[in-house]
């Protein structure tokens, strides 16, 4: 474990990522994303191929964990439900896809590590898969793939929509693990607009209830883009937190519209991003304006 001295606990934690276990043959076309590119992410190398592993801490097959094979090593153990909640952050991110009337110790236990539990979660999530026979599948001694259990359980699903929810679980996995051991500084955006009251007082009405521009804001990689989810989620009446859930795991505010609406094209679902993007920008440039009027009074 020498490899790993002075890293942080959370980087630690998602060192294991596994959410393709590998599985003899398995299913070729989904083997191995998250293993390669969470773990390579988390371990400070982003985005190793599908199917290997990232470099840095993501190389620890010295250390006993095999990577894309699958063989549990170091740290990969039984005790990985044990791990989850014992993680504060991480607890607080998952708790909302849990499955209604299950503690988190409970619905991590039987998977191989936290990497492989994240990504499930987010799977059944995502695509409306009771989370108990998406973990059946890939748990236990006849366990499957992701992408395997994916088939199995949407079978309308073509090849292209199983590696794209398998690359959205990757995605969602890493920043969670990720963010599990930040320490809640906001990010300097929201900083920003928390010190222009004006902006602040508008963005108030655009939140979700119960939330605080602080919370709302975590995750999204500028002002623009948060705002611009904002307003999408108000003008096509979507849940914010599932447009946040896949706009900072990646995808483009159009690409989260259309996956939440898929009755619009992908044409319409751009243009309806590209408006929130606009409406976003007159929110801002007159809350600047309003600001800059106020301070020459």
């Amino acid at each position: 474990m020498t490899r790993t001295a002075g890293i942080s606990s959370m980087f630690a934690l998602a060192i294991p990522l596994l959410a393709q276990h590998g599985q003899g043959g398995g299913v070729g076309r989904v083997t191995g994303p998250v293993s390669g590119a969470v773990t390579g992410t988390v371990a400070g190398t982003v985005s190793a191929p599908a199917g290997k592993q990232g470099n840095g801490a993501a190389n620890a097959g010295n250390n006993g964990n095999r990577g894309a094979n699958g063989e549990a090593g170091v740290g990969s153990a039984a005790d990985a439900s044990l791990r989850v909640s014992q993680n504060a952050g991480l607890s607080a991110q998952l708790q909302p896809l849990l499955p209604a009337g299950t503690t988190l110790t409970q619905s991590a236990a039987g998977f191989r590590n936290e990497g492989q539990f994240v990504a499930a979660l987010h799977v059944a999530h995502n695509l409306n898969i009771p989370f108990d026979q998406l973990k059946a599948k890939v748990t236990g001694s006849n366990r499957v793939s992701l992408g395997k259990a994916i088939e199995d359980l949407r079978p309308n699903l073509d090849d292209k929509a199983v590696k794209d929810n398998i690359k959205l679980a990757d995605h969602q996995a890493t920043r969670d693990l990720e963010q599990s051991g930040l320490t809640g500084k906001p990010a300097p955006f929201v900083t920003r607009i928390a010190a222009n009251t004006t902006l602040a007082s508008r963005l108030q009405g655009l939140l979700p209830q119960g939330a605080t521009l602080q919370s709302a804001a975590a995750g999204f990689k500028n002002e623009g883009q948060f705002i611009a989810t904002l307003e999408a989620s108000k003008t096509l009446n979507l849940s914010f937190a599932d447009l946040k859930d896949r706009v900072t795991a990646g995808q483009s505010l159009g690409q989260a519209i259309h996956s939440l609406r898929p009755n619009l094209t992908e044409e319409a679902s751009d243009n309806a991003a590209a408006q929130a993007e606009e409406q976003g920008k007159d929110l801002r440039a007159g809350a600047s304006a309003s600001a800059a009027e106020s301070s020459k009074r």
